[in-house]
């Protein structure tokens, strides 16, 4: 998190104080951090820690559940919690905390530690056991990236990650993190040419090959996603894992009917498995199944209350109805510390439809507004920012680039895009056009959005209005390649007629 030079100072004087066994002096640097500003993580985190070991356990819970609610994903939250609890005898709270610190950042060696021992001589025992003694034995470089890139520091993490690469340029564990921070910034491209070269390096490495899928995906190479989950199911087609990957890249391929047989193959040896549910569910629905989607969701829901996105997929489908017992469990979800922070927000959303169908309005906000506020929470969006977007576009996109750029580019004439906001009459405009013989209707295409994205390059955040002034730059080679790839890959979700939409709604920033 960005700190100002002040309490970034006062809080290392008061780690130097704990490490030295003086809480009351690292108390009461915490407490004037705080003091300014309430809701500093790392302050919040350390005040914790100190009423940890000095017995005040009321404050040490109230410490967390202000960090909690400050930052949701913060696994350090999680395994000061587990030590609280392990503290005070709560063995099952303890494992349940350390179980979620893993969850949200798996290079806690502390937390798999703890779950090894607390879970006795089990197969998770044995699981986490393993995990610690993998991140024991990573380079302490790497570690320290691990670590950076699940508490939110991604550029101290890359930066790190490639001084690490350019001692050891052929270490692949190196080269998936700085991958997985590529992909978290958005540099999908960088991302993908170092798992590339990373599975023809180590290619037996599954955890390689499993991220590269996920970049291939993002980068809407959807035929090449393919390709690689058919590798993995080469090598062990029994596995609910690979089946699992298969299924997902033959759905984002438009193979529904391949993509439901094996989500039905894994249903068979995992009856169960909630997240198999869900992922059933989107693809019935999109198949125009919503009978046999809604089953799928709800089964989910039934299995594993938690799990939000199944709420959230029957709410989505905005005829569905909840029942009255349905609103009553969901409700009991909510109030559940035990629920992530993703689930906690499709519930919230979910509630909010279930309250309005029934002309609770009031209910309807405070839900709505909830999910928002927590929803909110994960996103660096600002109405600031948006503003500048706009501001910044007016300023360069100007009667001179049209001009100068405007002849240039794919001559392609085969996408129709249908702009404005979200539900402005959008999908009737799609349905009307999709209708004539000579034009294919699509889903909402990503690839415009990712274009953008990949324009924008490393500097998004220091350099906003480095999109759209590189328009100015680009050649007319440039900008011919863009459209082709554009085209080319826009083609896995066309059935062959001349024409097809794309009426992606944030697009109207960018066409």
């Amino acid at each position: 998190m960005t700190m100002n030079a002040e309490p970034e100072t006062a809080l290392r004087e008061a780690q130097k104080a704990m490490q030295s066994g003086d809480f009351a002096r690292a108390r009461q640097i915490t407490a004037d951090v705080l003091t300014s500003q309430p809701h500093h993580r790392d302050a919040l985190y350390m005040a914790a820690v100190c009423a940890r070991y000095e017995n005040r356990h009321e404050d040490a819970f109230a410490r967390l559940a202000d960090l909690k609610a400050a930052s949701p994903d913060y696994g350090r939250a999680y395994q000061e919690e587990g030590h609280l609890k392990r503290k005070l005898g709560d063995a099952a709270g303890a494992l349940t905390a350390f179980e979620r610190a893993t969850r949200y950042n798996p290079s806690l060696i502390a937390s798999w530690t703890a779950q090894a021992e607390l879970h006795g001589h089990t197969d998770a025992a044995a699981n986490a056991r393993a995990q610690a003694t993998r991140l024991q034995a990573l380079p302490r470089e790497l570690l320290a990236v691990t670590n950076h890139i699940h508490e939110g520091r991604v550029f101290r993490a890359e930066e790190i990650a490639r001084a690490f690469l350019r001692k050891n340029p052929t270490h692949v564990e190196g080269m998936r993190l700085l991958a997985d921070i590529g992909t978290r910034l958005g540099v999908q491209e960088d991302a993908e040419f170092l798992l590339e070269s990373a599975v023809e390096l180590d290619p037996d490495n599954l955890q390689l090959r499993l991220d590269y899928i996920q970049v291939l995906r993002k980068r809407q190479k959807f035929s090449d996603a393919l390709e690689q989950a058919k590798i993995l199911m080469a090598r062990d087609p029994d596995n609910p894992v690979f089946q699992s990957h298969y299924a997902i890249e033959s759905m984002q391929a438009g193979d529904y009917e391949t993509a439901l047989d094996y989500f039905d193959r894994i249903l068979k040896a995992l009856p169960e498995d909630p997240a198999t549910l869900v992922s059933r569910g989107h693809a019935l629905k999109t198949y125009g199944r919503t009978e046999d989607a809604i089953a799928s969701y709800r089964a989910a829901t039934e299995v594993a209350p938690g799990q939000g996105d199944a709420w959230y997929g029957l709410a989505n489908l905005k005829t569905y109805t909840f029942s009255e017992e349905e609103l009553t469990r969901m409700e009991a979800q909510a109030a559940s510390p035990d629920i992530d922070h993703m689930s906690r927000i499709h519930i919230a959303f979910a509630l909010g439809k279930a309250h309005e169908d029934r002309k609770n309005h009031e209910k309807a906000f405070e839900a709505y507004a909830l999910g928002n506020a927590l929803k909110h929470q994960t996103v660096r969006y600002t109405t600031e920012q948006m503003q500048a977007e706009f501001s910044a576009q007016k300023s360069i996109c100007t009667p001179d680039l049209f001009a100068t750029q405007g002849d240039k580019g794919c001559a392609a004439p085969d996408p129709i895009f249908i702009l404005g906001l979200p539900r402005a009459g959008s999908t009737l405009i799609e349905q009307i056009l999709a209708s004539h013989p000579q034009v294919d209707g699509t889903l909402e295409l990503p690839n415009i959005l990712s274009l953008a994205h990949r324009l924008r390059g490393r500097k998004q955040l220091t350099d906003r209005e480095r999109y759209p002034r590189v328009l100015h730059e680009l050649s007319a080679e440039d900008l011919k390649a863009l459209g082709e790839e554009y085209i080319e890959t826009t083609r896995i979700h066309r059935q062959g007629a001349p024409f097809f939409t794309d009426k992606m709604p944030n697009n109207f920033r960018h066409i």
